[in-house]
């Protein structure tokens, strides 16, 4: 038997090492010996594998082994590399197979962690497929392609490889023992899953995902990114962002000693995070980059019996954050639910609602951030004055071009009898200026769709300047609540709005927006029927319309609550919510939709627990240019309703 496999029964590790010739010198004097070129791993998926080792080279010749401990090596002499591998083994009455590879010799191991790498490195849908038919082509595209997505798992795990002291570890060449340490502990911790069109990895400890991504396109992921239940469990009024280079940022309300702070973080799995507000009670964090990672956190913080708006800028070269600034004025009255916009420069925009004394009366309030000069702009009031005005939303595109939108009262809000209302729109650009007042909740002929606008905004627009906008309204109070939209072409204007519902007999409650770069749009919201709720979904098709409304999940699933939606430039969305079933409890729930499949199965990203003693907060789901998507959750004790 060549000394290769001798090692094997001499080795505690994986395999030989670097090579042939230095490991066997070491051991065995055989001139044949030292001169071999080997390959040897360990096959493992928490335990190790008993079964069949196969190799298959660049040219097609094919190799194989059984083994009993996962330990395997092969000798390389006449094959081509690079190598995929695949380990093969029955589970109970189920064909069970991992796959791995390998440029050359030495170690390659094969894992659930090597299987997720490889298939995402492959851009194919069935490895299986890419083994029976191997060709040099494909081998070299994989093999270019494994670096970054073994730098992108590394990323996935960061935090567990981190506790299991293997941080930065490649799994494919790491060496490890079957001591349930290590890279042997983790990989007890990790279930590899397919089902409903993706691959997924979890945690079997408490089931949350690790990451999840489409079989189609595996580097369409969504991943938790250095957020786990702990973190869920004390943080309210979440907000997200995520820079060109996929690092997420995540800012939060937390509650210490007594008080509401606003605490900040980066989602590398390394931070701490910081606190960024000071004085009294904070909340309602808004998130966003510039082109150049440069971030901004806006928040609303109660002081002197009023709540006003406050900003930090982070620069990146510094990678430090300026003082806190404070926007609306503290002897005005109290400012309100503020949004926040940047486009690729840097230049931002802060938008709030703010009461001027008179009872339920508001206005919308704007300041301006201009990067040529480093400041914030004295802040402006932008509606009329007149009649009241809220829930103001802000969207800028890259080049700084955008809108206004919000929800206007036919009166200045201080009657006792419900009023009227309409959805309001400014056109606007990161260098302040604004374009002229439109009412767009009306038809072709200036009807107003509505007399009853509920607000519950939502608000996109892409890099070409295209908008779409949504709302929630009745024709009479004691009618239900549907989904309507209008959509802003840049050579053609504001279109008539239309309604998107499916059923008007049922509420339509909290719809969600995202745009694609050529115009698409995909609109999620949550319907609640007499017994139960469901996800709504409709999608738009630049130069057709807006489709047969359909959903993104049945209520035969549970209740479907809080939906939150990205979307990547080329049109592939995820969308995230919480599902409350018969069960009495409460999961994080992940589907996505694209664009060669349509919509996928809905999965569970994360139990959270029974939903009597826990009040979940909507989750938060961002997207960077790659299609990567980081999803967050939180829940608050103190609370007593969900966060509208």
């Amino acid at each position: 038997m060549r000394c290769a496999v001798t090692l094997l029964v001499i080795l505690s590790l994986a395999g030989c090492g670097g090579g042939g010739a230095d490991t066997c010198d070491s051991l065995n004097s055989n001139a044949a010996c030292s001169t071999a070129v080997t390959l040897s791993g360990l096959a493992a998926q928490g335990p190790a594998i008993s079964g069949r080792i196969y190799l298959m080279d660049s040219a097609g010749q094919e190799h194989s082994m059984d083994t009993s401990n996962g330990q395997f090596s092969f000798d390389l002499a006449g094959l081509q590399p690079p190598l995929l591998l695949k380990a093969q083994w029955t589970d109970g009455k189920d064909m069970q197979r991992l796959y791995s590879f390998a440029s050359a010799e030495g170690i390659a191991n094969i894992t659930p962690l090597t299987h997720f790498a490889v298939a995402t490195a492959s851009a194919t849908q069935s490895l299986d497929a890419l083994y029976a038919a191997p060709s040099a082509p494909a081998f070299a595209a994989l093999q270019a392609a494994l670096p970054g997505a073994v730098g992108r798992l590394q990323g996935y795990l960061q935090a567990l490889m981190s506790q299991y002291k293997v941080a930065n570890a490649n799994p494919i060449t790491a060496r490890f023992a079957a001591t349930h340490t290590g890279m042997d502990g983790l990989l007890d911790r990790i279930v590899l899953s397919t089902a409903g069109g993706s691959m997924t990895l979890s945690d079997r400890d408490s089931g949350t995902t690790l990451v999840a991504a489409p079989l189609s396109n595996l580097a369409l992921s969504v991943d938790p990114a250095g957020w786990d239940a702990g973190d869920a469990a004390q943080a309210a009024d979440l907000g997200l962002a995520i820079n060109s280079q996929g690092l997420g940022l995540v800012a939060w309300s937390q509650r210490s000693n007594g008080q509401y702070l606003i605490k900040v973080r980066w989602l590398n799995g390394m931070d701490a995070g910081q606190t960024l507000s000071a004085g009294g009670d904070a909340g309602n964090p808004r998130l966003a980059f510039d082109g150049a990672g440069n971030a901004f956190a806006l928040w609303v913080q109660s002081s002197n019996g009023r709540t006003t708006v406050w900003v930090r800028r982070y620069n990146v070269v510094s990678a430090q954050w300026s003082v806190a600034h404070q926007l609306s004025s503290d002897t005005a009255g109290s400012s309100h639910l503020p949004d926040l916009a940047v486009d690729q420069g840097g230049n931002a925009i802060a938008v709030w609602h703010q009461d001027d004394g008179r009872q339920s009366h508001f206005d919308g309030w704007l300041s301006q951030y201009a990067v040529a000069g480093g400041a914030w702009a004295a802040p402006h009031r932008f509606t009329d004055g007149g009649n009241s005005a809220f829930g103001i939303k802000v969207a800028l595109n890259p080049s700084g071009v955008g809108l206004l939108a919000w929800q206007q009262l036919r009166g200045d809000g201080t009657a006792v009898t419900s009023q009227m209302a309409d959805i309001a729109v400014r056109s606007l650009s990161s260098a302040g200026a604004l374009g002229a007042l439109r009412l767009v909740n009306a038809d072709g002929l200036g009807q107003p769709l509505a007399a009853y606008v509920y607000g519950q905004l939502a608000l996109a627009v892409n890099a070409s300047g295209a908008a779409g906008l949504l709302w929630s309204q009745r024709l009479l109070p004691s009618l239900p609540m549907h989904v309507a939209a209008a959509q802003y072409l840049p050579d053609r204007g504001w279109q008539a709005a239309s309604t998107i519902s499916r059923d008007l007999q049922e509420d339509g409650h909290s719809p969600q927006l995202a745009l694609d770069a050529a115009g698409n749009a995909i609109a999620v919201w949550q319907v609640q029927t007499e017994y139960s709720a469901y996800g709504a979904t409709n999608r738009y098709v630049a130069g057709s319309g807006w489709g047969t409304a359909g959903h993104f999940v049945d209520s035969k699933l549970g209740d479907a609550l809080a939906p939150s939606l990205t979307m990547d430039t080329k049109g592939n969305a995820s969308v995230a919510w919480f599902r409350w079933s018969d069960g009495n409890s409460v999961d994080l729930m992940l589907n996505r939709y694209l664009l060669d499949i349509g919509w996928a199965q809905a999965q569970v990203f994360a139990p959270l627990g029974v939903k009597s003693t826990i009040v979940q907060r909507p989750p938060s789901v961002a997207v960077d240019g790659a299609g990567q998507a980081l999803l967050l959750w939180g829940s608050d004790m103190d609370a007593v309703a969900s966060w509208l």
